[in-house]
């Protein structure tokens, strides 16, 4: 019994809906250089790599900004009294 590809597992030119099938007729005949074998677990984790770094340093940045003014508030509230 032959296993039947989905359109939807079939590799497209744009990584979307509309874009063009590279070739739909030898991914439908199983040819796997053709197919997209990544779950979405796996294509969304790899896609969201390449932004923790960003994150991050972001993080670092904000966290350094918030740590300065609470300084800033302490000089000015012993600068009042």
């Amino acid at each position: 019994l032959e296993k039947a590809t989905p359109e939807a597992c079939c590799q497209r030119e744009l990584q979307s809906r509309e874009g063009m099938f590279v070739n739909k007729e030898a991914c439908l005949s199983g040819i796997e250089r053709f197919q997209n074998r990544q779950g979405c677990y796996t294509v969304i984790l790899n896609s969201f790599e390449t932004y923790v770094y960003l994150a991050g340093a972001l993080a670092i940045g904000v966290l350094a900004i918030e740590l300065f003014a609470m300084i800033f508030a302490m000089c000015l509230f012993r600068g009042i009294q």
